[in-house]
């Protein structure tokens, strides 16, 4: 018992050494998520999309066509970059300012809204960024909303109703919306823990697909090398993850840390959200390991490990449903570790889960790391197997 400790004390010793080694793995694996961690927060800094330019061609140039205007100016999404009063190129303009939108208000507009002739806005939405166009879009339609009802409920007056009958009959309804764990719609708390958890798990992926292939490329996969500690092996993929588990948990105080510094919010169980982090990772590095079995190649390890890593984000389901893409397609993110893991982000941090209401995601992390366990725990046997019998063969043939 005492020498099997103090193998596999030697054996993590001996990982951590292998780690340190190779500087691009520091680099990439310690210093890179900081990094990013940091350009991405201050990124989305300001969270809510503000000030985002837009281009007012007034072909009327009247009181009314100012009030639009003036709303548009007004609103914290726009920010009016020019207000021109002839026809302009639209594609060249946009391209000049690059403006989000360009608003064309048409001429006789005052004189048309008057005499209820019902003159139409037009806005063209620059959709090459349609995130920020859809911001633009929203924020043009309630400019124009509010001066149409106001247009309305003046003209009533006007009539002889009063205020409060005219407000009923420009709105026979009333539309109520409540907005529900990210009120303030902001893009740092929506996008940045999950960017960051998508960067960890790819550079575990990375840092595993390597594990075993560089033993076997280094000729260590051996007796008179790693084999010769031990031939366990349970203990070999314990102890290929355990250096990346250590190295992980620092990352995760630092991910903590930086949430504290962008004041994003706190999950009502943070324990729940730690052990789902700590399931992500034991999968991840699971799946990078048996890449490393079945491709005994670094190289080619590495860059078909690519095909998994580099998707995962899309394909978890995390900005685009799911359930929206090709069957083959949602098939393939619930094999990627990082899409259960997101799952149990979102409900944790933002909605307010609980550990019960969390337990399917967990359930498909748990699966995960039985299967890839599983595959790992026999393929390296039988590798294991293979290379212990390979000297008796050679002795037989000579």
């Amino acid at each position: 018992m005492h020498q099997r400790i103090n193998n596999f004390f030697f054996l993590v010793k001996r990982e951590f050494g292998l780690f340190w080694s190779n500087k691009i793995f520091v680099v990439a694996f310690l210093i890179m998520p900081v990094i990013l961690a940091f350009l991405l927060g201050n990124v989305y800094m300001d969270g809510a999309v503000k000030n985002l330019k837009i281009v007012v061609v007034d072909k009327d140039n009247t009181s009314m066509s100012n009030k639009l205007i003036d709303m548009l100016s007004g609103h914290p999404t726009l920010h009016v970059l020019m207000v021109k009063h002839e026809i302009v190129d639209l594609d060249q303009t946009m391209l000049d300012t690059r403006a989000i939108a360009i608003v064309v208000i048409p001429e006789r507009f005052e004189s048309d809204i008057l005499n209820k002739r019902r003159p139409e806005v037009n806005s063209y939405l620059n959709m090459s960024n349609t995130m920020a166009a859809g911001a633009v879009g929203t924020a043009i339609a309630q400019c124009n909303g509010t001066l149409n009802a106001g247009i309305g409920i003046e003209a009533m007056k006007k009539a002889g109703l009063p205020e409060k009958v005219a407000a009923q009959n420009i709105q026979p309804f009333q539309l109520n919306i409540f907005q529900l764990y990210n009120p303030g719609q902001s893009y740092l708390v929506f996008l940045w823990p999950a960017l960051i958890f998508s960067i960890l798990h790819q550079l575990l992926l990375l840092a595993m697909a390597v594990s075993f292939s560089q033993e076997i490329e280094n000729n260590q996969f051996n007796q008179a090398g790693l084999l010769g500690r031990t031939t366990s092996a349970f203990q070999l993929i314990i102890v290929k993850m355990f250096p990346y588990l250590i190295l992980s948990m620092v990352t995760l105080l630092v991910f903590y840390l930086f949430s504290l510094h962008f004041k994003l919010p706190h999950p009502v169980h943070p324990e729940v959200l730690f052990l789902s982090q700590i399931l992500m990772v034991i999968s991840t590095c699971l799946l990078g390991g048996l890449y490393s079995l079945i491709f005994p190649s670094q190289l080619k390890a590495t860059e078909l490990l690519l095909c998994i890593a580099s998707p995962a984000f899309t394909v978890s389901g995390f900005t685009w449903p799911a359930d929206q893409a090709p069957v083959i397609l949602e098939g393939f993110g619930k094999i990627i570790p990082l899409t259960p893991y997101l799952k149990s982000l979102r409900a944790l941090l933002l909605e307010g889960a609980t550990f019960h209401d969390v337990v399917p995601f967990m359930q498909h992390q748990l699966i995960l790391i039985a299967v890839y366990f599983l595959l790992s725990f026999v393929l390296l046997k039988l590798k294991i197997r293979k290379s212990l019998r390979a000297p008796k063969e050679v002795k037989a043939e000579e």
